[in-house]
């Protein structure tokens, strides 16, 4: 028996009304513990100052982890025209769970967040530039495309949830809405794609099922 803690934002967090993936995946691997760290608002600077308390003193033996969302976020109604963290400032923080991770010789799996939507709701916060122009997902495709370099070096799993939802809908904002209905959090549908893929990735590094 394995214990196995997911860690990350929003997408990560229970949320009341959405099965989440790591409760698809503990009803999947029954044998082994499963733990929700998932804290709605994180970005990795955040998630890093509670990463001791949380991860660490947990000692788990796997740690699947995603961030990137909250980092890339850029607060257009606060003025803002960049995002929250740096490209550099996100990478460091990554490595610094990777070095940790490595430490104690935990594995790990990291899974990139699903796309975003504009939608009606979200446009008081971000419908302004650099979004209008270039796009809701620019900034976190730039943060995504990053984050996999960075674990292709560490030779790091990826299960690739962004790559995947947007091959479901054939990156049709509407067919994205029916998981993604609020443009941001998965619902449990979605919840159900991210679980399939972090099974084939836990399986793939296990070696087991």
């Amino acid at each position: 028996m394995s214990k196995i803690l997911f860690f990350g934002d929003s997408i990560t967090a229970l949320r009341k009304n959405v099965t989440a993936a790591s409760e698809l995946f503990a009803a999947r691997y029954p044998r082994h513990v499963i733990v929700n760290k998932g804290v709605g608002g994180n970005d990795t600077g955040l998630a890093r100052e509670r990463f001791q308390k949380d991860v660490l003193d947990e000692r788990p033996d796997v740690l699947i982890f995603s961030f990137g969302c909250n980092d890339a976020a850029i607060d257009v109604w606060k003025g803002k025209t960049t995002p929250r963290l740096t490209i550099e400032e996100y990478l460091a923080n990554l490595q610094f769970f990777i070095d940790s991770m490595r430490a104690i010789d935990a594995a790990m799996i990291f899974f990139t967040p699903p796309p975003m939507i504009l939608l009606d709701n979200l446009k008081p916060y971000y419908g302004g530039e650099p979004y209008l122009t270039r796009g809701f997902n620019f900034m976190l495709d730039r943060f995504i495309a990053a984050a996999k370099e960075l674990m292709a070096k560490e030779k790091i799993p990826v299960a690739d949830v962004n790559a995947a939802f947007r091959e479901i809908t054939g990156n049709d904002e509407g067919k994205l809405a029916a998981f993604i209905p609020d443009g941001l959090h998965p619902n449990s549908e979605g919840q159900e794609i991210i679980c399939r893929l972090l099974c084939q990735a836990f399986e793939t590094l296990t070696g087991k099922r």
